[in-house]
């Protein structure tokens, strides 16, 4: 049963049987769920007794200075609609704010989204699960330590590109397409969430190299840094970072989460080309 506010009848109801009745008693005669019943009592109690009259008095003062909520039900249908159509939360913002000039952060609809569940609804199970993209794997596939050239840490990486307050800081990935016979790169600006996305024919460091040159170029006079995973199609990251004027970090081993924006951002992507795509017979139109 999902939380309604109390009434102060519900409230005065409380008040008079809470000692001799079950919560459970309580809860049923009122029409609530027993852990509100629960909630209340340990909320407004003084020295084991319970102040009705106190409670009711905080409940009307805070109603009174509650901003108005930004989502009012003709929001709510909104979201829901496009939240079944497989929108991610972020994108039901982009879509509120261009059509309908509503602001809203996306971290307010997962809140919403999260009462729905707690409340028995079925929204979060439209949501995309971001889950890795499968990668090619070369050599042994055993990661170890500098076996990245020239790799540079995360950890040595400027304390200003986690604050997100400058522009110019990027994350690097692959998605890999059917066969591992292509795929694309991925490029996502963490302040701005510029996304630039290119198609690679294969996988070998210096071709990866020389697309990210080219489609980088036209943002070199901004670009800070980029940070990637220890991929080998990254072995040449020091060609492309002398060519853009960028100084590159390296996530540590199986910390995809440190670059969690491109990995979400490949997520979405994954939506309109899922695993199995074959790239090849896709122009670069088509793709971005």
């Amino acid at each position: 049963m999902a939380y309604t506010q109390l009434t102060s009848h519900q409230r005065y109801y409380i008040s008079r049987h809470y000692r001799n009745l079950p919560l459970n008693q309580i809860a049923q005669n009122i029409g609530c769920h027993p852990a509100t019943v629960s909630r209340e009592i340990r909320r407004h109690s003084v020295n084991g007794t319970y102040c009705y009259r106190k409670a009711q008095q905080q409940s009307e003062v805070k109603k009174k200075n509650k901003k108005p909520t930004k989502l009012t039900t003709a929001v709510k249908q909104t979201v829901n609609k496009l939240i079944t159509q497989k929108y991610s939360p972020e994108q039901v913002c982009g879509y509120l704010l261009k059509h309908q000039h509503i602001k809203l952060h996306h971290s307010t609809l997962y809140r919403y989204l999260a009462k729905d569940r707690q409340n028995g609804g079925d929204l979060y199970t439209h949501l995309r699960i971001v889950s890795k993209p499968y990668r090619r794997k070369y050599g042994s596939g055993a990661w170890t330590k500098g076996s990245v050239p020239d790799r540079t840490d995360i950890e040595h990486r400027p304390a200003i590109v986690d604050q997100k307050e400058r522009v110019g800081d990027f994350e690097m990935d692959t998605i890999v397409g059917k066969d591992q016979k292509s795929g694309l790169v991925v490029a996502v600006e963490r302040k701005t969430k510029f996304v630039v996305i290119r198609k690679i024919s294969n996988f070998k460091a210096e071709d990866v190299a020389r697309v990210v040159i080219r489609a980088l170029k036209p943002f070199k006079d901004i670009i800070q840094t980029i940070t990637l995973d220890n991929g080998k199609e990254f072995y040449r990251h020091k060609t492309f970072a002398k060519a853009l004027g960028a100084e590159t970090y390296f996530c540590r081993p199986y910390h995809s989460w440190e670059k969690g924006l491109v990995e979400n951002t490949n997520g979405l992507i994954r939506q309109y080309f899922p695993k199995g795509t074959d790239f090849r017979k896709l122009g670069a139109k088509k793709i971005g």
